[in-house]
């Protein structure tokens, strides 16, 4: 048991240094990686029906590339991009 947990935090340190060097990344992905959805198709389904707003605007393109400082609100969270 201890095994893993030390794995899994390795590979989510791994993961998240390897975030912290993305100048962009697709909104699906962000949501995503905040495990706000369990999947692409999930992310699909809540952007393409208005539920995600990029910088206070709806965002219906799940492709739609994020740059640092870009704010992304979803079911009332509020992140950003950095």
């Amino acid at each position: 048991m201890e095994l893993i947990a030390k794995y899994s935090v390795n590979v989510f340190l791994l993961l998240y240094q390897q975030l912290r060097f993305y100048k962009t990344m697709k909104l699906d992905q962000f949501l995503k990686w905040h495990n706000f959805v369990s999947s692409g198709g999930e992310a699909k389904i809540f952007i393409k029906s208005g539920q995600v707003k990029v910088n206070g605007e709806i965002e219906t393109k799940r492709g739609r590339k994020l740059v640092k400082g870009d704010k992304v609100m979803f079911l009332k969270n509020e992140l950003i991009f950095e």
